[in-house]
Order: C-alpha cells, then structure tokens, then sequence
C-alpha cells in the first residue's frame, strides 16, 4: 500500500495536478543556452502565455531555435511577433538580421541589409550592450558570413566578465574539436557568474566520456546554485543514469518529475531507472499508466516485461514479451537482453524447448556474450537435448578466452556427459563414450585441485555408471581416493553436504565387499570390510533400517 500510494503521488506531479516549483519560461532558455533546443521549444510554447513570460524575449528564442532547425519563415514571424510584443526588446531586430544574412545569394546586398537591422538594435545605450554585441557576433559565424570578431571585441569591451560571451567563445573551441580549452572557457563563465547554468552542464557534458566522476561533481555543484532549475535536476539524473547509479538516478528523477517543466517523455526513463533501482512494484504501476496513453511505447513494453519477470509473474512476463517482441521496432532495436529475458521466462515455467530458441535468438543477435552460450548449453541439458549440450558448452569453453578452462568449466562439463551417460544406458557404447568423457573432465578437476572431494567423487559416480553390477569394481578406487581426501578434514563428517557423500561410498564400497562373499577364498576377509563399511555408514545415518537389516544377513553366512 505504502508503494501505490507513492506512486500515485508521483503520477499526481507528473500530471501537473500539484507544483512543488513555479513553471517559468527561463527553463526553456536554460535549455536553448545548454544546447538542447527542442526540449527548449516545448517549454518555451508551453510557458508563452504564462503571467510572468517575457513574451518578446520567448519569441525571440523560438525564433531562434526555428533558426537552427533551417525553418526561416517561421524563425521571421517569431521574431516579428518578439518585436510586436515588445518593439526595445532589440534581440530579435539581431534575429531578423541573422536572417537577412542567410538568405541571399547576393552576400554584399545581404550584408548591407543585416548592418540596417544590427545598427537600429545597438541605438543608442544599446550600443555598449554586451549581450547584442555578442548576439550579432553568432549571426554573423551562425551563417558563415566574415565578421563575427569585431563583434566579438566590442561585446567583451562593454563587459569584460560577460559569462555568455565566455560561453561563446567555449562553443566555437568545441566547434574546433579544442575540448579542453573550451572548458576552461566553461569555467571563466562560472568564475563570473556562478548561476551559470549552460556552462555547468556544457562542461559535464564533454568531461563525461572521460572523467563521469568529474563530470558528476560539476552537476552536483549546480545543485546546490539552482536546486529548482529543470534543466539542472533532469542532467543531474541523467548523469547518474549514464554513469549507472541506478538508485541516486532514480531518486533525482523522481524530484525532477515534480517540476511543472519536466517533460512527459522523460516519464519512460524514470519507470526504467525504477526497474533498475530494483523498485519493480513502482515501475510496473507506472509503466502501465504510460501504456494506457501510449500503448506503442516500445521502452515500456519492455520494461513491463522486464519487471514481471522480476517480480515473479511468469504469465504476465510471458505475454508481455509476446506483445513486445512482436511489435515492429520501427528506430528502435531488440537487444540480446530482450531474448534472454523471454528465454528465462520461459525456463521458469520448465518451457525448455521454448526458451532455447528465444537464447540461441540472444546469441545471434551478440555471439560476443560468451555467458549466452552457458545458458544455451543448460537449458539443452534440461530439455535433454544432450549433444547441443555438450557442443554449445564446449564452445563455451573455446570461446571464453579471458576465464578459459577454469576448473569449474571442466567440472559442470563433466557434469552434463554424466548426465547424458545416465540417459543413454540403452546403448552400451554412447553410454560409454559419454561416460569417459565425463571421467576425463573430473580427471582434469582431479589434477588442478587435488584437496577438492568433487573431482573424485564424480569420477567414482561415472565410473559406477558404467559398471552397474559391480562385476569389475570400476568404482571402487575412486571412492577410496574420495574417502581419503575427505578424511583430511575431521569435519567434514559434520557437515550435511560431505556426511552424504562419506555415506555413498561407505554404502558402495560395503557392498562392493558383500558381492565378494561368495567366493570362499575371500569370504571372512569381505564379510569384516563389508561390515566395516556399513557400520561406519550406520554411524552417520544410524536409523538406515535397509543397511541393518544387510548386516543381519551377513551372521547367516
């Protein structure tokens, strides 16, 4: 109950039913200076109306967006309306004049047009204005057109601690590939004015691929300076995110929900990072309000997949990957994951048959993932599907070049032609070979970990197999060297998991013993092992009544 009622908060937040921050349109802003103009645009078309919008400065910046996209007549009517709505907001008099500057093929006339507009915006007090200075400076190198450094100059002269014009100047380095320099530009602009948002998160940004950690703490410091900023809590989780802290990504996403100027697409990402916060219950409740407005979500319908399966509803996991692995990915793309995760549904319904094709779908899809194979190869054995068995954990083995032939490789290798000895007893001579092959890998397990029972005790297992009336004894060695090694340790007649083993080759060996009894040269000396054996065997299951009620029998002979 605690969890729906959580989730049911946040849902009511991420509806906008409730505000824990004031929406504003400098989110948007925020967003076009960090260099994410279509998260801009939303924000700043869903704010545009709002009291406290500067609808000139707003107009301004979708112009200017519109721009970027190459939609010139819509970049000309924002920056019309910016000027109806307020005529000495000069910024977009700059924005029409970038436009005359893009849009002849008559440069020199062009030019001419653009000065026109840039000397009505720099009238007056305007003329020592950093910010249009350095505005008319990016349309001049926005359109390629020569120039933009004399702007440039006048700009940082009219305010030499101008972070945008740092800012700028961090944007053409990156241009330039000069990605350390343009950090330090980043940092001037921080230097000069610490609420600069765009140059925290430009700067986490290129320091990311190499140094998350730094990267993280840049965000971080943002925090603390613009804890209600949206653009500072939605980078703040998507650092988390990409640097895999699930919980703190989750976590900060869920604050970032709150704000009125989240975006509803980030909903997908917040039911995913639940998933991955281990938060099944919570992902799977709000993964399903997100399909039942967007049915098609092809990250949901994984993720609703993903957290059945977690949580233990098999049918439900089941049918949701039907659902999600038959729906046309369009630029999205199946991952060897998806398949996994349907194969083990499916395991875990014992539908072993099923679930190798959904794995051998995951290994073509990724033939890197050796850990597929292993998987593949276990569930063969389970659908008792042998040969590929033993085939595809070879291949295993051959393929895992940085853990290749671990001891315990050799050991569950074993393992399986064991068990496909057991199935084949009907023919004698596949029973065989599947059998020696077994006892050839317990036999490398004997040699690289001579203190380890399991070793002996499997090859004394395999060789019991193939001698099933003890007529040659083959086991009988084996589980003498596995008593041996056993008794190095006094206690491992104490615990549950070795006593059990002391117990079969007690048994074994006792009645080993017995089946000599009837040759009469060997008779006494069999009788008293037999009943060595079996006593010793009593002493660790004291209430076996068959193993007494054989020691009774061995008086009479």
């Amino acid at each position: 109950m605690k969890s729906s009622l959580k989730l049911f908060f946040l849902l009511f937040l991420a509806a906008g039913s409730f505000t824990a921050f004031a929406a504003s349109y400098t989110d948007g802003i925020e967003y076009f200076k960090a260099g994410q103009p279509d998260r801009a645009k939303i924000l700043l078309e869903r704010t545009l109306n709002d009291a406290g919008t500067n609808k000139a400065e707003s107009y301004y910046y979708l112009g200017e967006i519109a721009f970027i996209n190459k939609d010139y007549t819509a970049a000309a009517e924002y920056y019309k309306k910016g000027l109806e709505a307020d005529p000495l907001f000069a910024y977009n008099l700059v924005g029409q004049g970038k436009l005359a500057l893009n849009g002849s093929a008559d440069k020199e006339q062009a030019e001419k047009v653009a000065e026109k507009y840039f000397k009505e915006a720099l009238k007056g007090k305007n003329k020592k204005d950093a910010g249009l200075n350095l505005a008319i400076a990016k349309a001049y190198y926005e359109t390629g057109t020569p120039g933009y450094e004399e702007y440039m100059k006048k700009s940082y002269k009219a305010d030499k601690k101008f972070p945008d014009y740092f800012m700028f100047e961090g944007d053409v380095l990156v241009n330039q590939q000069q990605y350390g320099d343009a950090c330090g530009r980043y940092e001037n602009a921080i230097y000069f004015d610490p609420n600069c948002i765009e140059a925290y998160v430009k700067y986490s940004h290129i320091y990311f691929d190499i140094n998350p950690t730094l990267a993280i703490q840049k965000l971080e410091e943002l925090q603390t300076i613009a804890p209600n900023s949206a653009i500072a809590q939605r980078e703040m989780a998507e650092a988390y995110y990409k640097n895999s802290q699930y919980t703190k990504a989750a976590e900060a996403y869920e604050k970032y929900m709150q704000n009125p100027n989240h975006f509803q697409t980030d909903r997908p990402r917040l039911a995913t990072l639940l998933f991955y916060g281990k938060r099944f219950d919570e992902s799977l409740e709000l993964a399903k309000d997100i399909l039942s407005l967007d049915p098609q979500n092809f990250v949901i319908r994984r993720i609703v997949m993903y957290d059945n399966y977690e949580l233990g509803n098999f049918e439900a996991a089941e049918q949701a990957a039907i659902e999600f692995l038959g729906m046309n990915p369009g630029d999205n793309v199946f991952t060897a994951r998806d398949y996994m995760t349907y194969g083990d549904i499916l395991s875990k319904q014992k539908k072993y048959g099923e679930a190798v094709a959904q794995y051998e779908k995951a290994y073509e899809l990724d033939n890197t993932r050796t850990d597929i194979l292993k998987v593949l190869s276990d569930t063969y054995e389970r659908n008792k599907d042998y040969v590929k068995a033993i085939d595809t954990y070879e291949k295993y083995m051959n393929a895992d070049t940085v853990n290749n032939q671990r001891v315990m490789d050799y050991y569950l290798l074993g393992q399986i032609c064991y068990s496909a000895g057991q199935a084949a007893q009907d023919s004698v001579e596949l029973m065989n070979m599947y059998l020696l092959k077994a006892d050839t890998m317990f036999q490398v397990v004997v040699e690289r970990s001579l203190t380890d029972y399991r070793g002996y005790l499997w090859r004394s297992r395999a060789a019991a197999v193939r001698d099933p009336e003890l007529k040659e004894g083959l086991a009988k060695p084996l589980y003498e060297e596995t008593l041996t090694v056993l008794d190095q340790d006094p206690s491992n007649k104490e615990k549950a998991a070795t006593k059990r083993v002391y117990i079969e080759a007690y048994k074994y060996l006792g009645y080993y013993n017995y089946l000599q009894t009837t040759n009469p040269a060997k008779k006494n000396e069999a009788i008293a092992a037999t009943k060595d054996y079996w006593n010793k065997m009593l002493e660790l299951d004291p209430g076996n009544t068959e193993i007494l009620e054989a020691l009774k029998t061995l008086d009479s002979l």
